[in-house]
């Protein structure tokens, strides 16, 4: 798409009075019910994949607005399932009174699960049924479920809500962010969250993506007043090196890793990296900045507001292993029975310098594996009793 069709497409969306001067499928008398909500989904993802905000690489300006349409067009979208007649479409997030009321209500509890009502989304072929009960984030909520009806029926998902539809346009990011991933080849994608499907709720953005079920990082950690045992953290960093190094390969810095994006289950040692809206893509050609600053997990580069690196991610790692090896926070000090060689390697991770500090991912991966031998010996699977 052209600069100017991409300005062409923002005038029309500026200038529709309807959802009917947007798309076209609600002109259409032949189309009825979830036909009409179909030809709908068509004319979205159409519109969606101009304005993809990756076709004006290098053009900062093109790209913001190109963000800015696809937020407007979920609008727009929201507004034409509601003038579709069909029961089905019309419902397609069917969330009781008490679901809406209490779903802008979280700043008091940012991390804290809510119980309510339940609620199911309508995505194509495929029906989910959601718990009321959900994790409050900084700009989405997180409701877990499951696929009733579809070919993905019986499968465990999670339903990401943008709190406001200010926050779309971080949701459209991890939307990219995934895709761009799952795209590519590598054994990392198993620990990388899939998008299923999008839906709009009011205003706001919706995602139905596979559940990684475990414990986050934070409730990984209560469970060990001292700290959790250093082997298992060490298998812990490697993983989660291992998929910041995916996604450095494939130009994505995921810039806000921190213990709650950290999910760990402690059967089969699996862990998964969630939480990409904040992500950044090719930065050098892009020119996007960090999104986000956490005071205990940001490498002081985001601060800063420096030009996004790898090293960053690399930092931030370290400090979730500081934090989960029973480490202080604000002077870096870990227990006294973390090993020496464990610990030289967090300082690594999380000196202040991004010059001075590790900055390959699969070099720390490999190095973190040198260390484990090195305490442990020969390499064997050990039961991590939570």
């Amino acid at each position: 798409m052209r600069l100017d069709e991409l300005r062409q497409l923002s005038t029309l969306l500026t200038d529709a009075t309807a959802p009917a001067d947007v798309f076209m499928s609600l002109r259409d008398r032949s189309l009825r019910g979830d036909a009409q909500a179909l030809g709908l989904a068509n004319e979205l993802r159409r519109l969606q994949a101009l304005a993809n905000p990756e076709r004006f690489m290098g053009n900062p300006p093109a790209q913001d607005l190109a963000r800015e349409i696809q937020s407007r067009l979920l609008e727009w979208h929201a507004g034409a399932l509601a003038a579709v007649e069909s029961p089905a479409v019309e419902a397609a997030v069917e969330e009781p009174s008490t679901w809406r009321q209490e779903a802008p209500a979280v700043d008091d509890q940012p991390r804290g699960d809510r119980a309510g009502a339940g609620f199911a989304v309508t995505a194509g072929a495929h029906r989910y049924q959601l718990e009321g009960r959900r994790i409050a984030g900084d700009i989405a909520a997180v409701h877990r479920g499951r696929c009733v009806e579809g070919p993905r029926a019986g499968l465990e998902v999670a339903a990401k809500v943008a709190l406001d539809r200010a926050d779309n346009g971080l949701m459209l990011a991890e939307i990219q962010t995934l895709q761009r991933l799952h795209a590519a080849e590598g054994a990392q994608r198993r620990q990388l969250p899939e998008l299923l499907d999008l839906f709009q709720s009011g205003e706001r953005a919706g995602l139905i993506m596979t559940w990684c079920g475990g414990l986050d990082g934070v409730l990984l950690r209560e469970r060990f007043p001292g700290g959790v045992p250093p082997e298992h953290v060490i298998w812990i960093g490697r993983r989660l090196l291992s998929v910041a190094g995916f996604a450095h390969k494939h130009g994505v810095v995921h810039a806000n890793i921190e213990p709650a994006h950290v999910i760990v289950r402690p059967e089969d040692h699996h862990v998964s990296l969630v939480d990409w809206c904040w992500s950044v893509t090719e930065p050098a050609h892009t020119r996007q900045g960090f999104r986000a600053y956490n005071p205990d997990y940001s490498a002081p580069e985001v601060k800063e507001k420096k030009s996004p690196l790898p090293a960053a991610d690399l930092y931030s790692i370290g400090r979730c292993l500081l934090f989960l090896l029973g480490g202080d926070l604000a002077s870096g000090e870990m227990p006294a029975q973390v090993d020496d060689r464990l610990q030289r390697f967090v300082r690594y991770l999380t000196r202040t310098s991004p010059l001075q500090r590790a900055q390959d991912a699969w070099d720390m991966f490999v190095e973190l594996e040198r260390v484990r031998a090195s305490i442990y010996g020969p390499h064997r699977f050990q039961e991590f009793v939570v």
